[in-house]
């Protein structure tokens, strides 16, 4: 019986197991491996060397949360004792982001974004973001607008998604500002223009306006916009709104975090998108530390560069 048993076990096997073991059909062979990944490893390095180019000091969203990680240890934050709260634009590209930086500050993170990443939490946002900070613990505060880098002509202002074809836009909500921004200037260049009060935005549509008048702030019609150059002056219009926000614009304002956090770190950048199973990057263009009062102790963007 157990002669019986043992010869239907190894029919079995012998059944089931594959033709070739050392080379399974249907993989490929080492040397086909190696093409690959040779031509995989070409082609993210001119991804990066073309991205680099397009968005000098862009560092690997890795090695960015690898620096900032390791200068907060230094000066004693960790997530322990620190609360991390971002401000990035609500497009599902960005989640990813957030989810890599909060692995280094506790595991979450405190939403201040909406559209373009303005921090359209407000006030009120802000607030609860100061109670959620640890007893006699810091704050870390990382914003930015963000915008895609295609792999299919390496142009900003577009990203791969999954499930979609072509590139796609991004940021969307800055590139509508920006548009309707251009439109409106091309009109008023036009014989016999004269101003209209446009109608009241409707109130579902209060971030989209909000975003549009404050890139407009900052529009140069000598220069123009582009996709370009959006990011920056995106980055140029939110940065007031977070200084009101945290009070860290002027030593004349009130600190909003005063009695809350032991220190403040502010952190802001462009968040560069890129296509799914690519590494997105960012570029960091402020690093400031501020002590309980809202003073400026250090600016280490220098440190971080």
């Amino acid at each position: 019986m157990r002669i019986l048993l043992l010869l239907l076990v190894v029919t079995c096997y012998a059944a089931t197991r594959p033709p070739n073991v050392k080379n399974p059909a249907g993989m490929p062979k080492l040397h086909d491996m190696t093409t690959s990944a040779g031509e995989s490893s070409a082609a993210n390095n001119e991804h990066h060397q073309k991205l680099i180019e397009k968005f000098p000091g862009a560092m690997p969203a890795s090695a960015f949360r690898s620096r900032v990680e390791t200068m907060l240890k230094a000066r004693g934050l960790d997530g322990g004792n620190t609360l991390l709260s971002t401000s990035f634009c609500c497009d599902e590209v960005n989640r990813s982001f957030e989810r890599l930086l909060s692995d280094s500050l506790g595991g979450h993170s405190f939403n201040l974004g909406g559209l373009s990443g303005f921090p359209f939490a407000g006030s009120v946002g802000i607030g609860a973001m100061a109670s959620h900070i640890p007893t006699g613990g810091h704050a870390v505060v990382i914003y930015g607008p963000h915008v895609g880098f295609s792999t299919a002509d390496y142009a900003a202002g577009a990203v791969e998604r999954s499930g979609i074809a072509a590139p796609n836009g991004c940021c969307g909500s800055a590139i509508a500002a920006m548009n309707s921004i251009t439109a409106e200037h091309e009109e008023s260049q036009r014989p016999g223009w004269f101003k209209r009060n446009p109608p009241l935005p409707p109130i579902i549509d209060m971030q989209q306006n909000h975003v549009q008048e404050q890139i407009k702030g900052q529009f140069d019609p000598e220069v123009g916009l582009s996709h370009d150059s959006l990011p920056s002056v995106a980055f140029s219009a939110i940065t007031p709104d977070v200084d009101y926000l945290l009070g860290t614009g002027s030593d004349d304002e009130t600190h909003k975090l005063e009695g809350k956090a032991s220190t403040l770190v502010v952190i802001g950048g462009i968040l560069v998108n890129t296509a799914p199973g690519m590494e997105d990057y960012f570029v960091p263009m402020r690093f400031e530390l501020f002590d309980e009062g809202g003073k400026l102790k250090t600016n280490l963007l220098g440190e971080m560069l």
